[in-house]
C-alpha cells in the first residue's frame, strides 16, 4: 500500500458476492445447494492451521498452495494485484479473477488480465489477455491496484473500482471501469471519480479502497480506508455511491486501527466479509508500520486478522494474528472470502518463495472438517513424493 507523505495514504481486494433470486414454487419444497467437501474435488487435501501452542485455529490450508502465481504469460512475469468474484451458476460456484501484471525490472505501468476457475484452485487465463494497459502521462500511469469487482444486475455489467496513481503527477485517485463480459472494459469519461487526497468527514484524507458490493437499496456500497494524520493510521469507513460517479464516505469508522502497540495498530489494507450460520465474519489484512518510498509511504508488516459482528452491530476483533503468513515480517497483501456450504473459503495474497502468489484456505467455525481431510492431505503429499 502506498500514500503521499504528509497528505495521506494508498492500495488493495475484496470478494463481492452476487446473490441470485428465483421464483418460489407453489409447493413447500426448497432446494439447497449441496455441501460438497472441498477435498473431494480438489487435487490436494487440506491441513489444519495451528497456533503457537498447537491448538486448532479453525483454519485449514490447501496442501498445493499457492494456487495462483503467474500464468506463464509474457506480459505478466509478476502479478502485482488481484481481485476475485464468485457467483453461482446452476447452484455451483464459478470463480473469476482479474489481475495486473508488471515487469519486475520496470515495475512502473501495468496491464490487466483475466482468468477463470471451476473450483478456485486451477486457473485458466483468457486468450484475450492483456485486456488493457496503462498509458503514459495519464492519472493512473504508474499503478493500478486496490481493485474491487462487483456484478450489477440492474445494468447487466461488471463494475471495477481501483486506485490509480502517477508518480510524476503525485496523485492518488479512484477510477471506475465497466464491462458487459469481464473482458472488454471501458473507463468512465469522468475518471478519476474520487480524489483520495481530499480531506473529508473530519479526516485528513483517504488511504485506499477496501471493498465493493451492491447497495441494499440502490447504487453501491463498500469500504474505504480513512487517514488520520495525528495517529498516522488507516481505519475502515463505509463508502456509498448513488451512481458510479458520485462517491460519499461515511464520517463514522466501522472498524478502527488496532490498539497502540498491537500488530495492526496502523490499520487495514484489505477486508472481506462473509456470513455463516447467522454469524458475520470480517477477515482483514492489518499492518503495523510504514516505510518511506520516495514521496509516498508504504504499509509493511502485514498479517491476516479476523473479527465477528456482535449483537450491537459492531465488530469484535480477534486479538491474535491468524498464522497463515509465509514470511516472518508479514507480506500478506489481500484477502477474499466466500461462504460455500458450511464453510468460508478464502484466497490470500502473500509472498511465496520471494514472489507474490495467492493461497487457498478454509475457515471452519462449525467444525465440519475432520480427520478425513487430514487423511486426504497425507494421500496428496505421498502422491507428490513429499
Amino acid at each position: 500500500m502506498r500514500y503521499n507523505v504528509g497528505v495521506h495514504p494508498s492500495t488493495t481486494p475484496f470478494l463481492a458476492v452476487l446473490i441470485l433470486s428465483a421464483c418460489a414454487p407453489d409447493y413447500g419444497l426448497k432446494a439447497q445447494a449441496p455441501d460438497v467437501d472441498p477435498a473431494d474435488i480438489t487435487d490436494c487435501g487440506f491441513s489444519p492451521v495451528l497456533d503457537d501452542g498447537g491448538a486448532s485455529t479453525g483454519f485449514w490450508s490447501y496442501d498445493c498452495n499457492p494456487v495462483f502465481t503467474t500464468t506463464g504469460e509474457a506480459w505478466a512475469p509478476q502479478i502485482d494485484n488481484s481481485a476475485f468474484l464468485v457467483t453461482e451458476v446452476l447452484g455451483h460456484p464459478f470463480y473469476q479473477l482479474w489481475y495486473t501484471g508488471v515487469d519486475s525490472e520496470n515495475p512502473e505501468g501495468w496491464k490487466l488480465g483475466y482468468a477463470v476457475s471451476a473450483e478456485g484452485t486451477d486457473w485458466i487465463p483468457s486468450d484475450a489477455n492483456p485486456l488493457m494497459s496503462s498509458t503514459d502521462d495519464s492519472w493512473d500511469a504508474s499503478s493500478m491496484d486496490a481493485m474491487q469487482v462487483a456484478w450489477d444486475p440492474d445494468t447487466s455489467q461488471y463494475v471495477l473500482i481501483y486506485q490509480g496513481l502517477s508518480y510524476d503527477q503525485g496523485n492518488l485517485d479512484i477510477g471506475v471501469l465497466t464491462s458487459p463480459d469481464g473482458l472488454n472494459w471501458t473507463a468512465l469519461p469522468q475518471n478519476p471519480v474520487y480524489d483520495l487526497m481530499q480531506p473529508a468527514a473530519g479526516l485528513d484524507g483517504w488511504c485506499w479502497p477496501l471493498g465493493l458490493d451492491l447497495g441494499p437499496v440502490a447504487g453501491f456500497t463498500g469500504y474505504l480506508a480513512g487517514y488520520d494524520a495525528r495517529a498516522n493510521t488507516c481505519s475502515a469507513y463505509e463508502l456509498n455511491a448513488s451512481d458510479l460517479t458520485s462517491w460519499t464516505p461515511s464520517s463514522q469508522s466501522i472498524f478502527a486501527a488496532g490498539a497502540p502497540d498491537a500488530w495492526d495498530d496502523m490499520g487495514q489494507i484489505a477486508i472481506a466479509i462473509a456470513a455463516l450460520d447467522q454469524t458475520e465474519y470480517l477477515f482483514y489484512v492489518g499492518f503495523g508500520d510504514w516505510q518511506a518510498s520516495g514521496s509516498y509511504q508504504m504499509s509493511q508488516h502485514q498479517f491476516l486478522g479476523m473479527a465477528t459482528k456482535n449483537a450491537e452491530g459492531k465488530w469484535d476483533r480477534r486479538r491474535d494474528v491468524i498464522p497463515i503468513n509465509n514470511t516472518e515480517n508479514g507480506d500478506i497483501g489481500t484477502v477474499a472470502a466466500r461462504t460455500v456450504g458450511s464453510r468460508v473459503h478464502l484466497w490470500v495474497t502473500d509472498e511465496w518463495d520471494g514472489a507474490p502468489g495467492v493461497g487457498y484456505f478454509i475457515y471452519d467455525p462449525l467444525g465440519t472438517m475432520d480427520e478425513s481431510f487430514e487423511d486426504s492431505a497425507e494421500d496428496s503429499a505421498e502422491g507428490a513424493g513429499r
